[in-house]
C-alpha cells in the first residue's frame, strides 16, 4: 500500500510539474530575446551598420549555445520574430526597450 501511495504521488507531482521527458520547455524571455537578436542583426546589416549586427548575432548565438541544438524550435523563433516586427512597424521605438531589457536582464 505504501509503494502505491509512493507511486501516485510521483506520477501527480512529475504531472504537476509539468515533467515529460521528450517535452522541449524554454524560457519565453530567453525566446524573445533571441527573435529580437535575429531581428536587430538584420536591422543593423541593412543600416550599414556591421560591428553592431554582428553583435546582435554574438548575443543571439550565446543564448543559443546554452543549450542543444534544435532546443528552440525554428517556427517557434519565426512566429516571435513576425510577432516583433509588426509591434516595431507599428511603434518604431518598440524594438530600443526589448534589446535594452534583453541585454540588462537575459544572459
Amino acid at each position: 500500500m505504501r509503494i502505491i501511495l509512493i507511486v501516485i504521488f510521483s506520477l501527480i507531482a512529475f504531472s504537476t510539474f509539468g515533467y515529460h521527458e521528450n517535452d522541449i520547455s524554454f524560457d519565453d524571455d530567453e525566446i524573445i530575446c533571441i527573435a529580437t537578436y535575429e531581428l536587430a542583426e538584420d536591422f543593423f546589416l541593412q543600416m550599414k551598420d556591421p560591428s553592431t549586427s554582428e553583435e546582435m548575432k554574438k548575443r543571439k548565438q550565446s543564448l543559443l549555445d546554452k543549450y542543444d541544438e534544435g532546443h528552440f524550435p525554428q517556427e517557434d523563433i519565426d512566429f516571435y520574430i513576425l510577432e516583433i516586427h509588426y509591434a516595431w512597424s507599428a511603434n518604431f521605438d518598440f524594438l530600443p526597450p526589448i534589446l535594452e531589457n534583453c541585454r540588462e536582464n537575459i544572459s
